[in-house]
């Protein structure tokens, strides 16, 4: 079996764990990065999420002032610059950027060639060894090979706790999970503006359920805002399937959304002008799952510091989206608290309580239900991704975890 020796391990390419590894890097560690797919940039590529948010203030102006500061803002400046968008908002004060799905692949990737990040691309942990509470190695299944990682410190940014279920740590856990949703992109559409086709789509939907010509569960169906460019469009479509950890739950809910679009696109073709020469021009590899099993840390965020908008000595993250959960009968359910406010993350969301090596972000924070529905988005992923990677350089050295705190205080938090 091959060794590999490392400083840094994170588990997850995905936004957070991106960040992680840039900050890791800046500290003069030597990173490996484990990712699963054949790309970076986790759910906001394999999903095609499609807009960032989290980076700007909830506040009701047509300006989007940042939140965030640091690498979150670098990288959203970059990115934006890479796909030509500009942040939009809508009429209750929550801002958001738009972004090219290659552009995001792209940067993550060019992120980790400059930081000299070694990428171990499809490949899947499957042992951890724990010892004397410290995380000393993972074995990982990385296409033919087996792979033994050791390591300093860990940072498992999975989004769903690989690295606590494989060593059987305490986990937050779902009595039911938010609902998936499953992105599309459509070619062939007439010339028109983006709000033009999300009215239409939206009139179009309620004319079909009315008249049984489309059943209920076709209801949460959306435009991916900013998407609509070269007559192409991208939709959004919820899955009326529960969201599971059962082995099959994934093929079961793909197999949904594709069977669903189908339906749904061979409707807006025969019944609607604006699509009569649409077709599909691809579906997202990956079904938008939201969220899923959560670490437990020395601190678990909840409702009630996100709508209080609770600040913390100890915070490493700016927060300003609103609580935000999808359900398979309902769709969105929006929960706000007061414009020009926001929360903070401490920085124990991102410590382990049980194993003194092992670190968390992304959507794989300590946090409850209604807490991960805000903290979530990608805005804040970035942000809690870069801190982990400081927390977890700074723990090999002893550096007190109060004096790394203030220095990515002094990074991220105060804009």
């Amino acid at each position: 079996m091959q060794t590999i020796e490392t400083d840094i391990l994170i588990i997850g390419g995905g936004s957070a764990g991106i960040a992680a590894a840039v900050a890791s890097s800046s500290l003069n560690q030597k990173v490996t990065l484990v990712e699963r797919l054949e790309y970076l940039g986790g759910k906001a590529t394999a999903a095609e999420v499609g807009t960032i948010c989290g980076l700007y203030k909830y506040k009701k102006t047509d300006v989007s002032e940042y939140i965030v500061n640091g690498f979150a803002k670098q990288f959203a400046e970059e990115i934006a610059s890479l796909s030509s968008s500009v942040p939009l908002y809508n009429v209750y004060g929550l801002h958001y950027l738009p972004y090219n799905i290659s552009a995001y692949k792209n940067l993550c990737l060019q992120l980790m060639q400059k930081n000299d990040v070694n990428v171990l691309f499809n490949s899947k942990v499957i042992e951890v060894q724990v010892t004397n509470q410290l995380v000393k190695s993972v074995v990982i299944q990385s296409k033919n090979e087996t792979i033994q990682i050791n390591c300093k410190s860990m940072i498992d940014c999975s989004g769903n706790s690989c690295i606590s279920q494989l060593a059987n740590l305490p986990l937050i856990k779902s009595e039911r999970y938010q609902a998936a949703a499953q992105v599309f992109t459509l070619k062939g559409i007439g010339q028109t503006i983006e709000s033009n086709i999300n009215l239409v789509v939206i009139k179009e939907l309620k004319k079909a359920i009315l008249n049984n010509q489309l059943d209920s569960s076709f209801k949460n169906i959306s435009i991916v805002q900013g998407s609509y460019q070269n007559d192409c469009v991208s939709l959004k479509i919820g899955i009326p399937i529960a969201v599971t950890n059962s082995k099959d739950n994934l093929e079961k809910l793909r197999e949904k959304a594709i069977e669903m679009i189908q339906h749904f696109v061979a409707h807006l073709v025969t019944h609607v002008d604006l699509f009569k020469h649409a077709t599909i021009e691809h579906i997202a590899s990956e079904v938008g799952v939201r969220v899923g099993v959560r670490p437990v840390g020395k601190y678990i965020l909840n409702e009630e510091d996100v709508l209080a908008c609770k600040k913390f000595d100890t915070a490493i993250a700016n927060c300003s989206w609103p609580i935000e959960e999808w359900q398979e009968e309902k769709g969105v359910v929006m929960r706000y608290f007061n414009h020009d406010d926001f929360y903070q993350i401490p920085a124990d969301c991102l410590i382990s309580s049980q194993i003194l090596n092992l670190f968390f972000a992304g959507r794989n924070i300590s946090a409850t239900d209604e807490a991960i529905a805000s903290a979530r988005v990608i805005g804040i992923c970035l942000q809690t991704g870069y801190a982990a990677g400081m927390l977890a350089s700074d723990n090999i050295i002893k550096t007190p975890s109060l004096n790394t705190i203030k220095a990515i205080q002094a990074k991220q938090i105060f804009v």
